[in-house]
């Protein structure tokens, strides 16, 4: 049996016809892309942070980094970071089944996640972390969405992170990134960016900084644990964080929250 959305409707609409339109919405918005066509170009794009929040809040702020998704190289499968809210397990990942949602199940790329295991066998496939968890699920619409002229070739691998050991999270992004170099895979991390001097640490590669900059902000340290490993891995590729948006919340409600999507780039 497929995996069952958890997060809509708090994150996004529950039917297919209500998220369709409101992802196009946001491609449209005028804080967004303003436009749906996205032609896939020869480019290996590989590292991307989007917001992890909802469609109501941060749509057209998502729709610019998903917009980048849809113009790269279509890789083999597709890596989606998320914090752990719900359980101790330091990295887990959920290869039982599908992923449902509204837009239709997503397939989980069962062969490369348990490659990923014996690569890294602290990974520990398991149902706890994912009951109620909806840092993945919600970035797998938008995936549907950008990949629409490759949906029967959409896959990913499901990897939720609950560490704040830097060194901890050095290792994994070295695992990494080996792995997806070798097997041709994108890696979406999602967080809410909140600030600009969080981006200026994210863009100088720093996460000793960032890491500073959130424990005098007393911020919640697990959920950074995904942003901290794509900043790991872009260092150990050379590449830099390009800001592709950054805006305020497009809820009318909440003008004071502010997100971000960016590109992980060679300079």
């Amino acid at each position: 049996m497929n995996r069952k959305p958890i997060a809509c409707p708090e994150y996004y609409p529950n039917t297919f016809e209500k998220l369709d339109r409101s992802i196009r919405e946001s491609f449209q918005h005028k804080k967004g892309p303003g436009t749906l066509q996205a032609s896939r170009r020869n480019v290996k794009n590989e590292l991307f942070l989007v917001p992890s929040e909802s469609i109501e809040k941060a749509g057209p702020c998502t729709a610019w980094g998903y917009m980048e998704v849809a113009e790269a190289k279509f890789p083999k499968t597709y890596l989606v970071l998320g914090s752990n809210h719900h359980s101790d397990v330091k990295y887990s990942t959920y290869l039982f089944a599908n992923w449902e949602t509204p837009l239709g199940p997503v397939k989980v790329n069962e062969e490369l996640g348990k490659k990923l295991q014996e690569e890294f066998p602290q990974l520990i496939n398991e149902h706890t972390s994912h009951e109620k968890e909806h840092s993945v699920e919600i970035q797998l619409p938008w995936l549907q969405f950008a990949a629409r002229d490759k949906l029967s070739e959409l896959t990913f691998i499901p990897l939720t992170i609950n560490t704040k050991d830097l060194k901890e999270i050095k290792h994994l992004a070295e695992v990494l990134s080996k792995f997806a170099e070798e097997n041709n895979i994108t890696i979406v991390s999602s967080y809410n960016v909140e600030d600009t001097a969080t981006i200026r640490y994210i863009k100088s590669g720093s996460s000793e900084a960032l890491i500073n900059y959130k424990q005098r902000k007393q911020k919640n340290m697990k959920e950074l644990a995904p942003l901290l490993t794509l900043i790991e891995i872009a260092n150990l590729r050379n590449k830099k964080g390009e800001v592709i948006s950054y805006q305020t919340s497009a809820s009318e409600e909440n003008k004071r929250e502010y997100y971000a999507s960016i590109n992980f780039k060679w300079f």
